[in-house]
């Protein structure tokens, strides 16, 4: 569905508070793509289409069809962007909402480059969702490895900015043990983005994420219901609680999915965004 299409519907069922809402938002995220020095037309781009696209940036989303990466692809959508979103599968995440229409899906294996190296041309910028867990050694492959091979891809193929979904590591006992591949995998990919894009590159690092997680045509989980209190209750509390030693990391507030998508987005597309780590309590300024 186009933004169009989009606003004669609900304009049809008499929202007009909501339409005059969303327009805001649009011109907003206009004017900051335009005052950006990154908002670039197609035209500009080598390699690129031009005509009726050139005022559609495109951006690239490495594990666009996850829970965070659908998210992310869906807030680039609403700002204005062509949309690609890379996965092992390349195929649309599960929801029946329309707007998945309206990204291109790609198969890729981010580990192998030739998969999706040609969709970066062109593009204003990328986004890394790829993480997980596992043992040790899947963990350390697939958060940094991977991760660190987007990176120089993207370098490579002149992609000018970079943003890393990365995470908060809650300094707590034996967790660096426990998930030495996960928090190392981590690391080694901040790093990449911190070399490979000293000016233009920033790492995200929420805390844990919620929002209605998708896991099959008939099952959703609200996650909000148990993290969306928790987060309010944190972020009521003194915040140099999570500076304390061992049990620091229990008072990061939990963050809503829909705002770390649009810190990512405004992270990939705005440049009066610092490079950098970008910490739960800014990402918490794009709610």
């Amino acid at each position: 569905m186009t933004v169009r299409h989009y606003f004669m519907q609900i304009s049809t069922k008499g929202n007009f508070c909501e339409v005059s809402r969303k327009l805001n938002f649009i011109r907003r995220r206009e004017d900051s793509l335009r005052s950006s020095i990154n908002f670039r037309t197609f035209s500009e781009v080598p390699g690129s289409a031009s005509g009726t696209e050139s005022l559609y940036p495109k951006i690239v989303v490495f594990g666009g069809r996850g829970f965070v990466g659908s998210h992310i692809c869906k807030e680039a959508l609403n700002s204005g962007l062509k949309v690609i979103g890379i996965s092992r599968s390349g195929t649309s995440p599960i929801t029946n909402e329309s707007w998945t229409r309206e990204v291109e899906w790609v198969r890729g294996n981010v580990l192998e480059p030739k998969t999706y190296q040609s969709y970066l041309k062109g593009a204003v910028a990328a986004i890394s969702c790829v993480g997980g867990f596992g043992n040790q050694e899947d963990m350390l492959k697939i958060n940094g490895t991977a991760n660190v091979t987007a990176v120089e891809t993207a370098k490579a193929e002149g992609v000018p900015r970079y943003v890393f979904i990365s995470a908060t590591i809650p300094n707590l006992p034996g967790l660096g043990f426990i998930l030495s591949g996960y928090v190392n995998g981590k690391a080694q990919a901040e790093d990449a983005v911190r070399r490979n894009y000293p000016d233009t590159g920033v790492s995200l690092r929420p805390g844990v994420v919620y929002g209605d997680r998708v896991i099959s045509s008939s099952l959703t989980i609200p996650l909000g219901y148990a993290f969306q209190p928790l987060e309010s209750l944190l972020l009521r509390a003194p915040k140099n609680l999570v500076e304390l030693p061992v049990v620091g990391g229990l008072f990061v507030p939990p963050i809503n999915v829909e705002a770390v998508a649009r810190a990512a987005v405004a992270a990939a597309t705005d440049s009066s965004v610092p490079a950098g780590i970008m910490d739960v309590s800014t990402i918490q300024n794009y709610k």
